[in-house]
């Protein structure tokens, strides 16, 4: 048997003034900031809301896309198609009740209670619409085109990239989600080229990207398979069995990382490349960061 000793400065040694951490500094999808892109219907929400450690600003006021969510959602449409709260009565959702929910966010957090992992931002064409009148409250204007456009804009973009950094900041994952547009560019007359683009600002895009984990890009598309089952069949007063076959249509969905049309949207970092991740009915969330483990695991 034989023994190794290490001579001179250690990795744990080095800079002992500043302190060190000798860690990957890896973290799993559900504690990260991120960003879901994908058309609409592709399955945005879908992927979030099968996520059971989530929960999700629907800002958009509407119903699970599944008959059930694994994650919690505020506020969900009552019966009466109003938004209701958590104890079932009727919310006008505004900007303000998303900072009280920040604030019990936070406090969840510094006490060290019971909380999600990751909180969901959904959609960001909704946090800008309600951000407009709150912006024009705080300068005192009646509507957000009488405040100073550059002041305005930049002023929304900072509130709402701090909303969700400083939820980061106190140890929660937060993922917002986006559109993308899908139009067809004419190379020739007989010839065009598919392009995607996000439905934000350039300005807020260009500041958000480089703080972002991950992108995940979200497609879809039906597809029809073929189902064979055994009948019982009644023939001459006697029961026999027939193979049927039958098709079906479904619909797919995929994270769709080596998409070369979503190249410069899609965002990940893994020791071993990430392509696509077909997401199941049941379990998306889960399948998902399986994925991404595996891709990240040390060779």
């Amino acid at each position: 048997m034989t023994h190794s000793v290490t001579h001179g400065s250690t990795v744990t040694s080095k800079y002992a003034g500043l302190g060190n951490a000798v860690t990957t500094g890896r973290t799993s999808p559900a504690r990260m900031l991120g960003l879901v892109v994908g058309e609409a219907g592709c399955g945005k929400s879908f992927l979030l809301q099968s996520h059971p450690g989530a929960y999700i600003l629907n800002l958009d006021e509407t119903p699970a896309v599944c008959g059930t969510s694994e994650a919690v959602m505020f506020p969900t449409p009552g019966p009466d198609g109003r938004s209701v709260d958590e104890n079932g009565k009727p919310v006008v959702l505004d900007w303000s009740a998303l900072e009280a929910k920040q604030r019990v966010l936070i406090d969840l957090a510094t006490r060290n209670q019971p909380r999600p992992e990751t909180v969901v931002i959904d959609t960001l064409g909704a946090a800008i619409r309600l951000l407009r009148p709150h912006i024009a409250k705080h300068y005192n204007r009646e509507r957000f085109t009488d405040v100073d456009g550059r002041l305005g804009w930049e002023r929304l973009f900072d509130t709402l990239i701090e909303f969700g950094t400083t939820l980061r900041r106190h140890g929660y994952g937060v993922y917002y989600i986006a559109h993308l547009s899908r139009k067809h560019v004419p190379l020739s007359e007989n010839q065009n080229v598919e392009e995607y683009k996000i439905l934000i600002s350039d300005g807020l895009y260009a500041r958000m990207f480089p703080m972002f984990d991950i992108v995940i890009p979200i497609t879809a598309h039906w597809d029809v398979r073929e189902t064979s089952k055994d009948v019982p069949v009644e023939i001459g007063g006697k029961t026999i069995t027939r193979r049927v076959t039958s098709t079906e249509k479904t619909r797919r969905h995929y994270c769709s990382f080596d998409n070369p049309k979503l190249e410069g949207i899609a965002k990940v970092r893994t020791l071993s490349p990430l392509t696509t991740v077909e997401l199941p009915r049941d379990g998306a969330w889960d399948a998902f960061c399986a994925a991404y483990e595996s891709a990240n695991a040390a060779r």
